[in-house]
């Protein structure tokens, strides 16, 4: 592990010499990922492929060319032939174009399935940087502390634990600047992965968030407020791209059933051309005329009925999947729209416990330089205080993992576009 983290910063820090380095909001980095996202692309290619198949599905069938040369006595009695026959399909082109359609709008979906996955994907990276971030802040602002009760340790010459105060003080500084440095590196690969969220076709500009930390003032993807329950439930009946995506799948298998349905009706060919005999042929005269045929493909020995009756399973699989879906989003919504409730008020929590922790930082520093306090009182509370931020930390990556996972679900980007609301 060591050694890829060293890897990747090798090779990070040329790029970022011949890259820009630009500051971005969550908003301005998931329009760029939606405008140039390279999968996005092949994927809309997939609905030109589609329109190509709809025509597909609607050809008609070519002509036929057919001849017969007769030779030998039977030409006597019987004329040679050349002309053409045209095959023609009764009832089942439209069908299957119809079916062609369904697969188009099942596809559309799809793109609008993988959009709001794309969303989700860059603010979840968005959010990591910002936690990196945090992080490496934290380690920083404890290395200043230790800086702090070092400087004091050294200036308390006459203590009877001086030497050892000295020794711990430094450890604890030197071991920070350890941490610091991994935390740094931490932040240049959340970096990295924001970037590749992105998966643009040139690495010409660096994207980075506008925020230095989630401790900034004002940070916009946690500014969230969602409605109650019940409205949140009501939006993702109407805008999960999995219920509508069984809605179509439903649609498309009724079309495949119309499709097996239109099997029965017999195809018919018409076909003409002429006819004639040759003087030598007939052994009098040039005998010119013509001939006419219709052709019928009567399904007599198989009438299609294990696909038809295949088609009507197909249909009450697909509402089945529908119902079964619908009965396990509204379990998933509930979990995750608790999670957010419960994550959201240990947030407010912590910053209350946030505040007097540092208050009580503070006053045990000020005790160990007055000597009212020993070194170990002063890190007892410093150790406490780092679970504090960091457990503040974590609520808030609960706290907006809990709305991206509602925003997953629900399928309607509430924090980007409240409309439906």
């Amino acid at each position: 592990m060591k050694k890829l983290v060293i890897i990747l910063l090798i090779f990070l820090f040329p790029l970022e010499a011949r890259s820009e380095i630009k500051k971005i909001t969550s908003l301005e980095a998931v329009n760029i990922a939606l405008e140039n996202n390279l999968e996005l692309q092949a994927k809309k290619k997939d609905v030109e492929i589609k329109y190509q198949e709809i025509k597909m599905a609607n050809a008609l069938k070519n002509p036929q060319f057919q001849s017969n040369f007769l030779m030998g006595k039977v030409t006597r009695g019987n004329s040679s032939q050349f002309g053409g026959s045209l095959p023609i399909e009764l009832f089942k082109r439209k069908p299957r174009k119809e079916a062609e359609i369904a697969k188009l709008r099942i596809i559309e979906e799809e793109i609008s399935t993988f959009e709001h996955q794309i969303k989700i994907n860059v603010l979840k990276a968005y959010f990591n940087v910002l936690y990196a971030k945090s992080i490496l802040k934290i380690s920083q602002e404890r290395e200043k502390i230790f800086k702090i009760i070092e400087d004091i340790s050294k200036q308390k010459t006459k203590s009877i634990s001086y030497e050892a105060d000295v020794l711990q003080s430094s450890i604890k500084r030197n071991r920070q600047l350890v941490f610091i440095n991994r935390a740094q590196a931490k932040v240049q690969i959340a970096q990295l992965a924001f970037n590749d969220a992105f998966n643009l076709k040139d690495d010409e500009i660096m994207y980075d968030t506008i925020e230095d930390s989630l401790f900034d003032d004002n940070v916009e993807i946690l500014d969230i407020s969602l409605p109650d329950y019940p409205l949140i439930e009501k939006i993702a009946l109407k805008y999960s791209h999995n219920l509508k995506i069984a809605d179509l799948n439903t649609e498309l298998s009724k079309k495949d059933l119309k499709i097996q349905e239109r099997k029965i009706i017999p195809d018919v060919s018409i076909g003409g051309g002429t006819a004639y005999q040759t003087a030598h042929q007939s052994k009098t005269e040039a005998l010119p005329g013509a001939y006419v045929g219709v052709y019928v493909d009567i399904p007599l020995l198989y009438q299609y009925q294990p696909e038809i009756n295949r088609a009507k399973k197909q249909i009450e699989k697909s509402k089945i999947n529908k119902e079964s879906y619908e009965s396990h989003l509204k379990y998933a919504l509930k979990e995750d729209y608790n999670k957010y409730k419960y994550a959201k008020i240990n947030m407010n929590h912590y910053q209350q416990i946030l505040k007097d922790s540092d208050k009580v930082l503070d006053i045990y520093t000020k005790k160990y330089k007055q000597g009212q306090a020993t070194l170990l009182n002063v890190v007892q509370i410093e150790n406490a205080h780092k679970e504090t931020v960091v457990d503040y930390l974590l609520a808030m990556e609960n706290f907006y993992s809990a709305y991206l996972d509602l925003m997953f679900n629900i399928g309607h980007d509430i924090l980007l576009d409240d409309d439906a609301l």
